[in-house]
């Protein structure tokens, strides 16, 4: 099944997003490979070419031209909603990311202090500490979380060796202001009901995040086995999860 290709520049759009309005792409990561510490079924970005915790021989964009071409689309794009860190893998991989989230701090609040700074991640290395101080600097840090127990996520998120769902967990929970995203999906691997979705709602319960974001694939997936969740069922489960915990949840779909 064909999928999305991969970003080729360092930032990209604006684009239209469901949950942040206008938004402004950043891709940290190499153009002509994905680099995450996931394999999920339902990546609109295909599979994961380096699947990994800890990048080796991997060249990642410099810091110097990741932080001009911020500047320069913060200038050419002063009013859109969101400057997002995104593109093709998991962001927080790159080696100085830190420093380009700290950088990209002053930037933003210099040239466009009404943008709010989003990430995207993965959740996998949101426990170490030079990750877990970077997080503060997002006014929107929307974390993943798909599988409450181990079994779920490996079977839709295929980690890197060396990711747990503990070190997951133990990194969500120490997220400030966090957003959890998760992706519900059906299929011969499904997360939408049953064992599993009864795992991720005790998880949901026990991090408490500021909100959860519930969707599903809406693009094309590299998995052929992996099937939609309708709109229907997500409102119902983000119902039941609201009354059930408590959580500020909302379905978002096409």
């Amino acid at each position: 099944m064909s999928v999305l290709p991969l970003e080729t520049t360092l930032t990209y759009g604006p684009l239209f997003s469901r949950r942040l309005g206008r938004s402004l792409g950043v891709n940290v990561l190499p153009f002509e490979c994905k680099v995450c510490s996931f394999d999920c079924i339902y990546c609109h970005y295909g599979y994961t070419t380096v699947k990994t915790l800890t990048p080796s021989g991997v060249t990642f964009p410099a810091v110097d031209a990741i932080l001009h071409a911020i500047e320069t689309a913060l200038r050419r794009y002063p009013h859109v909603d969101a400057l997002t860190f995104s593109g093709n893998g998991e962001s927080t991989l790159h080696p100085h990311f830190p420093a380009i989230v700290a950088e990209t701090r002053r930037l933003r609040d210099a040239l466009a202090p009404n943008v709010k700074l989003a990430l995207f991640s993965n959740a996998t290395t949101a426990h170490l500490p030079h990750i877990q101080a970077s997080l503060p600097a997002f006014d929107l840090p929307i974390l993943k979380l798909d599988a409450g127990d181990p079994t779920t996520l490996a079977r839709i998120n295929r980690p890197a060796a060396g990711v747990t769902l503990d070190s997951i967990l133990t990194g969500l929970k120490a997220t400030p202001n966090l957003i959890v995203q998760s992706v519900l999906i059906d299929g011969a691997v499904s997360n939408s009901s049953g064992e599993a979705l009864e795992a991720w709602i005790a998880a949901l319960d026990a991090i408490r995040p500021a909100a959860v974001q519930l969707y599903s694939t809406d693009y094309p997936v590299p998995d052929e086995g992996v099937e939609r969740v309708p709109p229907y069922v997500l409102k119902r489960i983000a119902a039941e999860v609201a009354e059930r915990t408590g959580l500020h949840i909302e379905a978002f779909w096409w």
